[in-house]
């Protein structure tokens, strides 16, 4: 029984290495698997007293207990593309460590250093949640592990309360691990290592099925989103208005892309297709859509915009794309684009609007290319 924490660690471990070995990208499971095995080494150490010198148990114990607490904040912020404060984890490891050493081999206090290293750890937990707390205006995910993290730190203070009224400062190590303090660790070690480790790898495994999913709604050569993708972004559009404006649907095309093709290679023709979806994105707002839907066919959502302002974002993405250049490509003539908008309308689907769209581009095309129509000039001219 006594070995049970200790293997269940070093299994939730065991299955972060895996996910990590699918997907090398994540380093964060590696650190968290990192952090696993340093907590079921620690507990091994314990429970197996190796070394059997109480003192060199604790300590060495101690380290590893740190440690793991050290990677598996890491992880956690890792996961979010943030880092331990440095100064905080060589803080924290340095407290943890000279205060086991000294409370053992200069002045022995037994409840003194159970404290330090129960009120360290804590810290380690509570200060990662405090830094972390970035987590708690992001998805349901990130919150579940902000909450996780303060829980695992809380957690520590009945422990800590519980060595005060049940550890002799005169009993050995034996009389330690027989104690309801020790009863108590194993119990919540086991317990919250179990709920830690499911919580965990409910998480990521959702995370993988959430990056598969975008991957697949995302068009590989340009980085943007593909057909699916777009149908998925614009189901419910008609309503997603948030200042009474409409918005508004731009059909771009890049002009004679197919003699860049034969002329020059595809190759090139892919390099022209990646920087056009570059320059859209520099000159859109974060909650606009792009979508590339065919081989030089690309869609633009100008969310809750005038007619005025859609047409200007347009014209900036048009004159940006002309000036561009490409060394593969002659400089007689620019690579230019072609722009067709029209109004979304909630009595319609946006594959309707988008239609619209496409009449206006198809206008653009037949006026000399290069340049931007519009549905509504088109109808203030009929």
């Amino acid at each position: 029984m006594k070995f049970v924490p200790s293997i269940l660690l070093f299994l939730f471990g065991s299955a972060f290495l895996g996910l990590w070995a699918l997907d090398r990208k994540l380093r964060f499971t590696a650190t968290l698997a990192a952090s696993f095995y340093f907590f079921s080494s620690a507990m091994l150490m314990q429970v197996a007293f190796i070394p059997s010198d109480v003192g060199y148990n604790g300590l060495i114990s101690g380290v590893f207990y740190a440690t793991g607490a050290l990677l598996f904040s890491e992880g956690v912020l890792e996961r979010s593309r943030h880092h331990l404060l440095p100064w905080a984890a060589v803080l924290s490891m340095v407290g943890i460590v000279g205060g086991l050493w000294y409370f053992y081999f200069v002045d022995r206090k037994l409840i003194v250093w159970i404290c330090i290293l129960n009120l360290g750890l804590g810290l380690i937990f509570l200060q990662t949640s405090w830094q972390g707390r970035f987590l708690l205006t992001g998805t349901k995910r990130d919150k579940a592990l902000f909450w996780l993290l303060v829980a695992i730190g809380v957690h520590f203070l009945p422990r800590t309360l519980l060595t005060i009224g049940s550890v002799n400062p005169m009993m050995n190590q034996d009389s330690l691990y027989q104690t309801d303090f020790w009863q108590m660790v194993l119990l919540s070690t086991s317990v919250l290592g179990t709920l830690s480790g499911l919580c965990l790898l409910g998480i990521l495994v959702i995370d993988l099925i959430s990056k598969l999913r975008r991957e697949s709604d995302l068009d590989p050569l340009t980085g943007v989103l593909n057909r699916r993708g777009l149908q998925s972004h614009t189901d419910k559009l008609p309503h997603l208005s948030t200042y009474g404006l409409a918005s508004v649907v731009a059909m771009c095309d890049l002009d004679k892309f197919k003699t860049i093709n034969d002329t020059y290679g595809h190759a090139v023709g892919d390099i022209v297709l990646t920087a056009f979806a570059d320059v859209v994105r520099r000159n859109i707002r974060k909650e606009d859509i792009v979508a590339r839907i065919g081989g030089e066919e690309f869609v633009i959502v100008f969310k809750d915009m005038t007619d005025e302002q859609a047409s200007a974002f347009s014209e900036r993405i048009r004159k940006a794309f002309e000036h561009t250049s490409f060394k593969d490509v002659s400089i007689i003539e620019p690579v230019t684009c072609s722009f067709g908008l029209a109004r979304i309308r909630a009595s319609e689907s946006f594959w309707v609007s988008l239609e619209r769209a496409d009449k206006a581009l198809y206008a653009a095309k037949h006026s000399g290319r290069n340049r931007i129509c519009t549905e509504w000039v088109q109808n203030a001219m009929s």
